[in-house]
């Protein structure tokens, strides 16, 4: 029998048939906080969050819930729903009634697939066997000789979803991933990804930005991948030079939830997706909960993308043909199950297998490797199993960078040595072989890997924000690094004629990222600007092939002639906005008055009757970035509050849409945080609040009148008791109707 005949497609298995005994944990940021609890769902019990489900929805934004209810986003369409003490049934009943919900599930638990063993192994025999460990000489993936054609490549992502990773660790620290378009500690999302100072990947355990390893599982799997090769300390990985992207999810005690998990492979997606970076696989070294429709579609989605999904099979001993383990059971050309051997070519006596839904076999007894603390020790594990073919999908990525996801997953499969101990065990029967499976791919045969393809450049962040100032810096970001790269190989237009680029400067850091600066003079006058970066005629090449740029790129942004007085403290002295209809925008800055932190920038309008009116806040998402985390609030010319924001978006800025049924004098106040609750009439009346500059964007929309408003926002604590009911409803997505009142819509992400 052909190995190509035995590699029968992945059955679809429906759900676990047992409740995995799982440890309680320190939930995910995403799960509101809630417990661990039993919950039967689809004729199964499982661990499951409590009170928190997810969603997949057609517009994630715009989903309406039950009061009391709120979601989080998971990325990509995905959402978080805490519902407290509502049953299956009251969640099902809101998901059929609901425009745009797909689907609903529960947040299932998850832990990890290892087994600490023996720390006295020190011999990483899976990648080189010589029977050191009393095994078969032989009995492994001959990375060894794969290492004569390539040892990886930094260009290539690879995304470690477990437990954090420590990225300080010297056997790890050159091969953790850095975010090209994030600026580390700046609090801006520079790359305006959602996530915030995401330099080496995040923390959806504890939702920051920092994915530190706490329990050593992740660390451990890290290390088989990618610890740094030819270093003279510690291991090495099957890459030794890649990119290690930390995703943590699960916990202190390895544990985690399904929203978590999607969150993270979502990341990685969209990073892949948006942001031109090259993950090609996730490293899945966990399992657990039920069939998972939100994971099992995040995965797909992914794998759309170009990014595998190496999943470890489980560690009961069981047939997942019967008793399905997930991820790894998940049916589609995106998912790799793997199952562990032993140093004897034997499969490990704890490893799940199944000839329908275990793929392939891997080194995953005594396998020696990284731990937190600088340390390295010997876990055992369909967990140690996995990341030996996630490093080998990294290898053959990195020898061949025009490689498809399914030619990667069909040359390692294809190419899997036969074992009799697997024979009936797994799809392929087979142990992974790395050198067979680089020379399926095209990077075998001892010869050099295809040539990188020719570097390409992207205008990542125009600073700042440029709409109402002269633009003083442009960051220009290239796919590979290069050098050549000067004032000369820049064209600026305005309005289509051209602009001298007297006095501008070009520098780097890295070769990859670079700072056009020395723009504000260039930049001074209203209009649209073009920014090109040439690829005729320029110097810019490769540093390590010489390759030339690929093509030129422009950006081209406009900039507004908008001035603007200090705005005062109170109504009086209030700055009036000189329109009423179409738009403008404004600078200010929080902090710069005689209150200092008490100040307050209140702005004049008049509005005709059934008008609307935007108030669009923009502090924290300039891209210049700023101190200030704004509140928003609307007076009329009395100076009493009809209505407030705080943040928008998942942003720290504010943002209000009002339509107004009478005509007249209204005032806008922008303040910091903390200070709420100043009086309009009454200058440096309120609280030390947060500060800073801001841009405030006031756009006019002439309506017709109605008797109706539509009010979605911040509650008023001072509003009369009429309105009460009007606010009862109070929640992540909201609206009620006050007749005859002005109405306010908040916006939502």
């Amino acid at each position: 029998m052909s190995r190509s005949s035995r590699l029968p497609p992945r059955r679809r298995r429906g759900f676990l048939s047992r409740l995995e005994q799982l440890e309680p944990r320190a939930l995910l940021a995403a799960d509101f906080g809630a417990a661990v609890r039993e919950l039967a769902w689809d004729g199964q019990v499982h661990a499951v969050k409590a009170d928190t489900w997810i969603v997949r929805a057609d517009h994630a934004s715009s989903v309406a819930v039950r009061p009391g209810w709120s979601t989080a986003s998971l990325g990509e369409g995905f959402l978080a729903l805490q519902a407290p003490a509502a049953s299956v049934a009251d969640v099902r009943s809101w998901a059929a009634a609901t425009a745009g919900v797909r689907y609903v599930e529960p947040d299932f638990v998850i832990t990890t697939s290892t087994t600490p063993n023996d720390p006295s192994y020190s011999r990483l025999w899976g990648l080189n066997n010589s029977g050191q460990t009393g095994g078969v000489a032989d009995a492994d993936m001959d990375v060894a000789e794969a290492w004569d054609v390539t040892s990886g490549s930094r260009s290539v992502v690879v995304g470690v979803i477990d437990t954090g990773i420590d990225y300080n660790h010297p056997d790890l620290a050159a091969n953790i991933w850095r975010n090209p378009g994030e600026i580390a500690g700046d609090g801006i999302d520079n790359d305006r990804n959602g996530y915030v100072d995401d330099v080496r990947g995040w923390d959806f355990a504890n939702n920051d930005a920092d994915p530190f390893d706490d329990a050593g599982h992740g660390t451990h799997v890290a290390g088989t991948i990618g610890a740094v090769g030819n270093n003279g300390v510690g291991v090495v990985g099957v890459s030794w030079n890649v990119s290690l992207m930390a995703l943590k999810f699960l916990g202190a005690d390895g544990s985690g939830s399904t929203s978590g998990a999607v969150a993270a492979i979502n990341y990685a997606t969209r990073m892949r997706q948006s942001f031109g970076v090259n993950v090609v696989a996730t490293n899945n070294s966990w399992g657990g909960g039920g069939f998972s429709s939100a994971l099992r579609d995040a995965i797909a989605a992914g794998g759309s993308a170009g990014v595998l999904c190496v999943a470890a099979a489980g560690n009961e001993s069981a047939n997942n043909d019967a008793t399905p383990s997930y991820p790894a059971n998940y049916a589609g050309d995106a998912v790799i199950s793997v199952a562990a051997t032993d140093s004897s070519n034997r499969l490990a006596t704890f490893s799940n297998y199944g000839v329908t839904t275990v793929d392939v076999a891997a080194p995953g007894v005594g396998i020696y490797s990284t731990v937190p603390g600088n340390g390295y020790a010997s876990y055992s594990g369909t967990s140690m199993a996995t990341p030996h073919v996630t490093g080998t999908v990294a290898l053959l990525a990195a020898a061949n960078p025009q490689a498809t996801a399914a030619q990667i997953r069909t040359a390692i499969l294809s190419t899997a040595v036969p074992l009799p101990a697997l024979a009936g065990k797994v799809a392929t029967g087979g142990l992974v072989n790395a050198a067979a499976a680089l020379a399926a791919v095209g990077g075998g045969g001892g010869g050099e890997p295809p040539a990188q393809p020719a570097p390409t450049a992207d205008v990542i962040d125009v600073s700042p924000d440029p709409r109402t100032t002269s633009v003083s810096a442009v960051m220009v970001q290239f796919s590979r690094a290069v050098s050549g790269f000067d004032a000369a190989d820049l064209q600026l237009t305005l309005g289509g004629v051209a602009v001298s680029l007297a006095g501008v400067s070009v520098t780097t850091t890295d070769s990859i990222r670079w700072t056009v600066g020395g723009l504000s003079a260039a930049t001074a006058s209203a209009g649209t600007y073009v920014l090109t970066v040439a690829a005729t005629g320029s110097g810019i090449v490769a540093t390590d092939d010489a390759a030339a740029l690929a093509v030129s790129v422009s950006d081209t942004w406009v900039t507004q002639a908008a001035t603007l007085t200090d705005a005062g403290d109170t109504l009086a002295t209030a700055a009036a906005v000189g329109i009423s209809a179409g738009e403008v925008r404004l600078s200010g800055r929080i902090g710069d008055g005689s209150f200092a932190a008490r100040d307050v920038d209140l702005y004049k309008v008049v509005l005709a009757a059934g008008q609307t009116l935007v108030i669009d806040v923009d502090a924290r998402t300039l891209s210049g970035g700023s101190t200030l985390d704004s509140y928003a609030r609307l007076f009329n010319s009395s100076g009493k509050q009809l209505a407030t924001n705080d943040d928008s978006g998942g942003s720290l800025d504010s943002y209000l849409s009002v339509r107004v049924s009478t005509a007249g004098t209204y005032y806008v106040g922008i303040s910091g945080y903390g200070n709420d609750s100043y009086s309009p009439t009454r200058a440096g009346s309120g609280r030390n609040g947060s500060t800073g500059v801001y841009q405030v964007r006031f756009a006019f929309s002439a309506l017709a009148a109605g008797t109706g408003a539509k009010i979605a926002g911040t509650r008023d604590a001072a509003a009369p008791a009429g309105m009460a009911s009007a606010f009862a409803a109070y929640g992540a997505n909201w609206e009620a109707a006050l007749p005859g009142t002005a109405g306010v819509r908040s916006r939502r992400a």
